[in-house]
Formats: structure tokens, sequence, C-alpha cells
């Protein structure tokens, strides 16, 4: 019976910092796995991952200590189950932009009496095997961590309603669609910005819901900090291994 780490750090109000990997590659969750992140968030929307190399990426981070979570493509029913089969104890679904549809994640995620998860006993999550399913059940229902992304001006128009919503964990906000939604685009420090971030952490914390974002540099993870969010991702892999570079040749070009 596992225990999620990244639920209960959140459940005990520590602060996490992780990062997103779009490179379809079990070695780099390895790599990444090294280091001191807390998480990694597997991006199934935006990567060309499968679900078999996703559960590959899920192995690879429980067996180097960091917490894997999946970011589904969409909300889809099937796509949710999918993921969660791979064992994954932590999933994030996009484009919540109601009450209505959070609560019917919140319920995809877990198993009856909670909700209404397909169920099959030889899966990683059972350790393949039927005995002992009362406590897995059990066990399944209490670890997994249910987040969703909060995106785009309906879903930031909503977000009273939304945190209201029982069985949701984590909201985390998609930084460039909060830039978009305020017109904006792409000026992630702009006061506008950054008053709308401020706005939206504090429904959420006092929902008791943990608030999660992102960050392109060092200077905005403070300002997260600052701000009282939990869950703060730096980057991706693909954009962390692009700015190293690009950061060592100019300065060999200097």
């Amino acid at each position: 019976m596992r225990i999620n780490k990244l639920k209960n750090k959140l459940k005990n109000n520590q602060e996490v910092i992780g990062t997103w990997s779009s490179l379809s590659s079990s070695n780099i969750i390895n790599v990444l796995g090294t280091t001191k992140l807390d998480f990694v968030v597997i991006d199934m929307e935006h990567g060309s991952m499968s679900f078999e190399t996703s559960e590959n990426m899920v192995r690879a981070a429980e067996s180097a200590g960091i917490s894997p979570i999946i970011r589904t493509g969409s909300d889809d029913e099937q796509l949710i189950l999918r993921a969660l089969e791979t064992g994954v104890q932590s999933v994030m679904i996009p484009h919540v932009t109601s009450a209505n549809q959070a609560e019917r994640i919140a319920k995809c995620c877990k198993y009856y009496p909670l909700g209404n998860r397909g169920l099959s006993p030889y899966t990683r999550i059972h350790n393949f095997t039927h005995k002992n399913l009362d406590k897995s059940l059990q066990n399944a229902n209490e670890q997994t961590l249910v987040g969703i992304l909060v995106e785009g001006k309906k879903g930031l128009a909503s977000l009273e309603e939304i945190v209201k919503v029982e069985g949701i964990d984590l909201i985390y906000l998609g930084l460039f669609d909060i830039c978009q939604s305020v017109g904006l685009p792409g000026q992630l420090n702009h006061p506008t910005v950054i008053e709308e971030v401020k706005r939206c952490q504090e429904i959420i914390s006092k929902n008791g819901i943990t608030a999660g974002s992102m960050s392109t540099d060092i200077e905005y993870i403070q300002m997260l900090r600052k701000l009282d969010y939990k869950l703060i991702a730096y980057l991706n892999d693909a954009a962390a291994i692009k700015e190293h570079f690009d950061h060592i040749l100019s300065s060999l070009n200097s």
C-alpha cells in the first residue's frame, strides 16, 4: 500500500518544487531524479509520449524518488482512466472551466463510493491482483491526488465555484493562459497579471486546496513563494536544456 509522498507533503502545507517533462523519455526522468526536485509533470497534452512511454516514465520517477504527475491531454474519462492505470498516484487535468466539469473529473479519479473510476484489479495500482482488493481500493482513493488546470477567461471567472468542488486537491494556474485572458500575452511580470495570480491564490487557498503555478526564473519562484503558492514548477526539461546551452554558448562568444 503505497503512500503518495507528494500529496502527503501538500496536505502538511509543505512547499514542493518541480518541473515539466515534454521529452518522451524515461531517461530524462532518471536524470531529473538525481536532483532535489520534488516532482515532475509528464505532459501528455503537449508532449509526444504514448501511454506505454508514460508508464515507463512513471516507473523511472518512482525508482528515482521523484513524484510523477501525469497531465492528460483532455478531460476525457477514458484518457483519465488510462493515465491512472499507469500506476501514477497524481494527475492534472487541463482546461477546466466550470464546477460541473471539476466535479466530473474528481469522480473519474476515485473508485466507488467516492466516484465512478473503472476497475480492473490486474493493474499496477493494485499490484496486479484481486487479493485484498477492498484495502487496495481504499488506499487508491486516499492516495490519489486530483489536480486540475484552470486556464482562460471562463475558468478564471468560475474559480469561486470550482474551489467548492469536493475531491479536488490541487488547482494549477496556467500562467501563459492567464496572461492571454487579461489581454497581455506573454507578459508574466505585468502588474495586472501579478494581481490576477495573487487573487486566484487567495481564492484557492482559503478553500483548503493547494495552489500551484509555474515560473520561468528564480525571481518568479520567489514571487510565487511570497504569494504562498505551494506547488511551483520551473520551466520544463526541453526549455531547461535549451536555456543552459544558450547561456553557455553566448558566454563563449561574448
